[in-house]
C-alpha cells in the first residue's frame, strides 16, 4: 500500500464520520428554506451587518426548479455563481467590504427532503491575506464524493480542499454574516 492509498482510506473514514454527525435536515421544503434565508438576510440588513438593501435581497434571492435530473429538485440562488470572483456579478455585501453568494440544491423527490449540494463563497477585502473561503457540498456521485471529499472547504485557493466540519446552509450563512468579522488590526500586526 502506498501513501496515496492510505490517504484515500483516511478520506473515506473522515467523510463517513462527517455524515454520521451531520444534523438531520431541518428543511421542510425548498420554499421554506428560502423563507428562512430571506428572514436571516433581512435581519442582518436591519442590524447594519449587511449593506445589501431589503429590495436588493428580494431580487438576489431566487428559488427555481433545477435543471438537474429528476422532478422536484430545486435550487436556491443567493446572487449569481461567481467562481471568477468578479465584483460586477450580483452578490450580497457586508458593510465591512466582504461579499458573498451561494447556491443550494434540494431534492424533494421523496419524503426525506434533502440538501444534496451547495456552495457558499465569501470574498474578503484586498487588505486581508486570504482572498476567499468557500464551503462546498458536492452532489452524490461527484468525483469528490469518490475521493471522500464531498463536503469540503477551500481556504483561499480553488486548488486546496480540506474536509469541512458538518454544517447546514443556514449555519454557513450565519457564519458569513456574524462569525467572520474583519479585525481592526490583524494578529500579524499586533505587538505582543
Amino acid at each position: 500500500m502506498n501513501d496515496r492509498d492510505t490517504w484515500q482510506e483516511y478520506c473515506d473514514k473522515i467523510q463517513s464520520r462527517t455524515w454520521e454527525v451531520v444534523p438531520p435536515s431541518s428543511v421542510k421544503t425548498a420554499k421554506k428554506l428560502r423563507t428562512q434565508i430571506h428572514k436571516c438576510l433581512t435581519q442582518a440588513s436591519n442590524e447594519g451587518i449587511l449593506a445589501t438593501k431589503l429590495h436588493e435581497i428580494h431580487h438576489l434571492l431566487k428559488l427555481a426548479e433545477s435543471t438537474q435530473d429528476g422532478a422536484n429538485v430545486y435550487e436556491i440562488l443567493g446572487g449569481k455563481r461567481n467562481f471568477k470572483r468578479r465584483v460586477d456579478i450580483p452578490h450580497f455585501k457586508r458593510v465591512d467590504g466582504c461579499w458573498f453568494d451561494f447556491s443550494i440544491l434540494i431534492d424533494q423527490k421523496s419524503k426525506n427532503i434533502e440538501v444534496i449540494a451547495f456552495d457558499f463563497e465569501i470574498r474578503f477585502p484586498e487588505k486581508m491575506p486570504v482572498r476567499f473561503l468557500r464551503f462546498d457540498l458536492n452532489p452524490p456521485g461527484h468525483g469528490n464524493d469518490d475521493r471522500g471529499m464531498r463536503f469540503h472547504l477551500h481556504p483561499g485557493s480553488d486548488d486546496l480542499m480540506i474536509h469541512s466540519p458538518p454544517m447546514l446552509p443556514l449555519e454557513i450563512l450565519n457564519l458569513f454574516l456574524y462569525g467572520l468579522p474583519i479585525p481592526e488590526q490583524p494578529r500579524s500586526q499586533r505587538h505582543i
